[in-house]
């Protein structure tokens, strides 16, 4: 991968904050921005990242992303380009 990874502890500190955030709103953007994050965590070496965060994050994307086709308008949820951590 070609790209840095954001430092895990930022990454999961952004997934919280966002899921936090969506329950309060409910936003297909922000559910769109936890699956991508979510499947970010699959980047990372196990020394990195613990496997068992890394599979309840793949979990979870897969959850995720339903939710997204349920909520949007927008049947192609891979479209939102990623963002900045929050």
């Amino acid at each position: 991968m070609s790209a840095r990874l954001p430092d895990p502890s930022a990454l999961l500190a952004s997934l919280l904050n966002l899921m936090t955030r969506f329950s309060c709103l409910g936003c297909p953007q922000q559910a769109a921005l936890i699956r991508k994050e979510l499947a970010l965590l699959q980047a990372y070496p196990d020394d990195q990242l613990a496997p068992l965060i890394k599979q309840v994050g793949q979990r979870l994307e897969s959850e995720w992303s339903q939710l997204h086709l349920a909520i949007s308008d927008d049947p192609y949820p891979a479209t939102v380009e990623a963002r900045a951590l929050h």
